[in-house]
């Protein structure tokens, strides 16, 4: 037994920190005495049992470092990060039921993807025009790219489409379509910027239902009040969208989930019959912008038919030039609508082409919070005023321009004066690449919901182009430069790889 605990005390010490070959002699002495008294038989299952042990203690370490590696390389959720949904997940996703924290952020860090010119076998040509004149140039424009009833037409039978092939699975579905320009006309930036808004209107209680699995919904029941609606929306589109593909005969091209309202582009394609071209749509669920847009639109129209004429014209514009893709940090279509109506009820003086929200018929009745009925009526229309569409375009363009202040006044078509951003509208604050310096981007009050800042996709980049567009629209415009060169497509700057080419 001595000569046991002799070997243990030598072996232990040898293999912890072996010093010389003292330790070493004194180990082999250890084991020889140890070993003597023993005849074969003992010797054997003395060694069968140490290479059980042995064996044993490594597959317990290796089972350990299996769960550490596995903790370690476990996938981390990334919120704001596009991220696939296999099928068969699609309807057992998050979950919905946690309640979520409001996400209005203040302060933008972004770091924008430069735009990369790119080879194109049919390259974007701009607009030509068979009148010289500037206001007949404006005319004819209009005549291309305003919605007409055959487009109308088409996309009535385009939600009818979408309605009949969502229905498989969710039966209550309605679905409503507007077109904002022609579909004929929609080649510059048409797919990044479609034309055409399909909506998808589900009832909450009925999408939970329809896009979660029994069990998962059985979980979910009693929490109705704390759902994610985005999440919920979200998990919605996924559902239609691959209705839509798969038996639909739709394509997609992308989707854009990190806006309040979240969306996918679809094609359809011209072998439905409807165009000669494909229709690149968007397609949404529950969502409100597609109904403001179109109502704010027809309304302007009614009330002056060249306020309708310049919001065209200037979607055209911010569309040709690349800074209305919302995905790319611009301010959207819908947005330079808002700032169309905006220059016309505060950029002509003391005569207002277009009067405040709650002075509209129909539009005001969508307001979140509407302004009391008892308010008198102030606006009159302008009556001697001759102005043209194109005289009220480069007008827009040099208020905006020169006029308007980005960082201390805010668009309100609410208010519908010139004044610094309401107290309840969170202001944007831009941080530049540097990380250190940082300035307020634009203020731009949700017409219909006043707590909500539609300036906040903006970011050091965007907000750079937006400047340099209006003061390049303002100069060709001092200098009398034709509408085709105004609209010439914009394009990403080329490399220095692609000069050398």
């Amino acid at each position: 037994m001595e000569s046991l605990l002799k070997l243990r005390s030598s072996g232990m010490k040898f293999l912890t920190k072996p010093k010389d070959a003292t330790d070493l002699v004194l180990l082999v002495a250890a084991a020889a005495c140890a070993i003597i008294p023993f005849d074969i038989s003992q010797l054997v299952l003395a060694i069968a049992g140490a290479l059980a042990c042995l064996l044993l203690q490594f597959m317990q370490s290796k089972h350990t470092n299996q769960k550490s590696a596995k903790k370690q390389t476990s996938p981390k959720v990334v919120q704001g990060t596009a991220r696939y949904v296999p099928k068969h997940r699609q309807n057992n996703g998050a979950d919905m039921t946690k309640p979520s924290t409001p996400s209005r952020p203040m302060v933008a860090r972004v770091t924008p993807q430069p735009d990369v010119r790119k080879p194109s076998n049919v390259p974007i040509l701009p607009p030509t025009f068979t009148a010289t004149d500037w206001d007949q140039q404006i005319a004819e424009l209009l005549v291309q790219i305003s919605p007409t009833v055959d487009d109308d037409k088409i996309v009535g039978r385009l939600a009818g489409r979408i309605k009949q092939a969502i229905q498989a699975s969710i039966p209550e579905v309605e679905v409503v379509g507007f077109a904002s320009g022609s579909l004929a006309r929609n080649k510059a930036f048409g797919v990044a910027v479609p034309e055409v808004d399909i909506v998808a209107n589900i009832d909450p209680a009925v999408l939970m239902k329809r896009v979660n699995s029994p069990a998962v919904l059985q979980r979910r029941m009693g929490h109705a009040s704390s759902v994610d609606v985005h999440k919920l929306r979200k998990s919605a589109i996924r559902v239609c969208t691959e209705c839509l593909v798969s038996s639909g005969g739709f394509k997609f091209r992308r989707s854009a989930f990190r806006g309040e309202e979240p969306k996918v582009t679809l094609l359809a394609p011209a072998s439905f019959g409807l165009s000669n071209d494909a229709i690149p749509i968007d397609f949404s669920v529950n969502a409100s912008s597609p109904l403001h847009n179109a109502a704010l639109l027809t309304e302007c129209g009614q009330i002056e038919p060249r306020a309708r004429a310049l919001i065209l014209i200037v979607k055209r514009w911010s569309k040709d030039r690349g800074i209305c893709h919302a995905a790319k940090g611009h301010l959207s279509p819908y947005v330079w609508g808002i700032l169309s109506i905006f220059f016309l009820q505060v950029g002509q003086g003391d005569q207002p082409f277009l009067p405040k929200l709650a002075e509209f018929k129909m539009a005001s009745g969508l307001m979140k919070k509407p302004q009391s009925t008892s308010t008198p009526r102030t606006w009159t229309a302008a009556t001697n005023s001759d102005k043209t569409v194109g005289t009220l375009f480069k007008e827009f363009i040099h208020f905006y321009n020169k006029q308007f202040n980005w960082q201390t006044e805010a668009v309100s078509i609410r208010a519908g004066s010139r004044q610094k951003p309401a107290v309840g509208l969170p202001l944007h604050i831009i941080v530049h690449e540097n990380g250190t310096s940082t300035e307020v981007g634009p203020s731009i009050e949700d017409p219909f919901d006043d707590s909500k800042n539609l300036g906040t996709a903006t970011h050091s980049a965007s907000l750079q182009r937006l400047r340099e567009e209006l003061a390049r629209a303002d100069e060709l415009n001092t200098q009398s430069a034709s509408l085709e060169t105004l609209l010439e497509p914009w394009a990403p700057p080329e490399t220095p790889e692609q000069i050398s080419e």
